[in-house]
């Protein structure tokens, strides 16, 4: 029997701006529904073991909160279950929430269940059915077959921008010449003395000396290790690849190269990184985390002087608060854009919608913006907002069948979003 399902909204994309988008739909009204093709919620937080939600806060001395509405209440499921989170200043100097991954699942799963949003995992989308510039249904797979699902308005939180290019929306790959960000394999280590210095510099020097004594499949020299406060599990994000495509050729390729990277930094951080020494592998990824590959193109854009100038603006449904950090090589850290201690930026509802599709909305890591704009907003604490204001924006174009700036915005206020 042919299965099908019909929503006033489908989220497509179950991590941080996924899960803001399907809830703030359905605090709005609209019947909502998301897919995802892991086994759990939390995207790069919880499927690349990235334990660190920046950009709930501005960055540098002075710290401004601009991220609250779902993302607060993450946070709070968070906090029910213990002491699950920590607010810490980073080795850049920027106030960070780390977070336990698995505990992070759990609570996405208690948040979609108090706000009777309905998900299905294990769920993978295969096409999509546009007809007059506007998605009318979708289809996915299961281990059941296949069936359909039609609805009002789409958002695509899938972070590559799946759902569009199936859609026929207009897409860019990387940066405008083409060239994405590196993308990064994390992984865990128990077993870490708690005196470690765990600084990038301290990173640096062990990974120096370990390439000139020879140990292979090393990549960038400089960057992050994250502990949750004493944890004597660390979180290293230093394997680095520059993606080429999303085909299954690529990403095995990607995978294989990184995991053999892994191996060559155990080796280095055990030789060269007193207290160390007895540290044990813990999990690998699971899974390769992208920064940047497909983006959408918008009806607007937002840009590098949006970001530095701190540019306000009427049609704002997001803040964004994070300086722009740019990740083209593979061995080296960041190449960061300094932006005044405390000041944030307006993201607009354009920024948010596809230029060509009436009724799909783009949340998280692949809104329209350019290079360096979108180095400032790729981070998870920014997804959060610009997927909620996708879902409200995607449910007010359903149960209204326009998607008014000023009613998106009275309805972000009303679920506590600081717009």
């Amino acid at each position: 029997m042919e299965r099908s399902y019909q929503y006033d909204i489908v989220v497509v994309g179950g991590g941080t701006a996924g899960v803001a988008a399907a809830v703030g739909a359905a605090k709005a009204g609209a019947k909502t529904l998301l897919v995802e093709r892991n086994a759990y919620l939390g995207g790069e937080a919880a499927n690349s073991g990235v334990n660190c939600f920046c950009g709930f806060y501005t960055c540098g001395s002075d710290p401004v909160r601009v991220v609250k509405g779902i993302g607060q209440l993450v946070l709070d499921e968070m906090r029910a279950l213990g002491p699950t989170i920590a607010e810490e200043i980073s080795a850049s100097g920027n106030r960070d929430i780390i977070f336990q991954p698995e505990y992070l699942k759990c609570a996405l799963d208690n948040l979609l269940e108090k706000e009777h949003v309905d998900y299905f995992l294990h769920t993978v989308l295969i096409g999509a059915e546009t007809v007059e510039n506007e998605i009318r249904t979708i289809q996915c797979a299961d281990d059941e077959g296949l069936f359909t699902v039609s609805a009002k308005a789409f958002v695509d939180a899938t972070g590559d921008a799946n759902l569009s290019r199936l859609a026929g929306a207009k897409l860019i790959w990387g940066n405008d010449g083409g060239h994405p960000q590196a993308a990064t394999l994390t992984f865990r280590l128990s077993g870490v003395a708690a005196d470690v210095d765990l600084s990038p510099a301290a990173v640096e020097r062990a990974v120096v000396r370990a390439k000139a004594e020879g140990i292979r499949n090393l990549t960038r020299e400089k960057g992050f290790i994250l502990r949750m406060e004493n944890s004597g599990i660390v979180h290293v994000l230093l394997p680095s690849i520059i993606p080429e495509g999303l085909s299954a050729e690529e990403m095995t390729r990607m995978e294989r190269e990184t995991r053999k990277q892994v191996l060559g930094y155990i080796q280095a951080l055990r030789t060269y990184m007193p207290g160390m020494e007895h540290s044990e592998l813990a999990v690998i990824g699971p899974s390769i985390g992208f920064r940047e590959t497909r983006k959408l193109v918008g009806k607007e854009t937002i840009t590098a002087d949006d970001v530095i100038s701190g540019r306000k603006r009427p049609d704002g449904v997001a803040r964004g608060g994070w300086k722009p950090e740019i990740h083209r090589d593979v061995n080296k850290m960041a190449t960061y854009m300094e932006v005044k201690s405390g000041s944030y930026f307006d993201i607009p509802l354009g920024a948010l919608q596809s230029e060509n599709v009436k009724n799909l909305f783009g949340a998280g890591r692949m809104i329209s913006a350019d290079e360096a704009a979108f180095a400032a907003v790729r981070v998870m604490g920014t997804c959060f907002a610009t997927g909620h204001a996708a879902g409200v924006g995607a449910a007010c174009l359903a149960v209204d069948e326009r998607a008014e700036i000023e009613h998106v915005r009275e309805i972000l206020k009303e679920q506590n979003a600081l717009v």
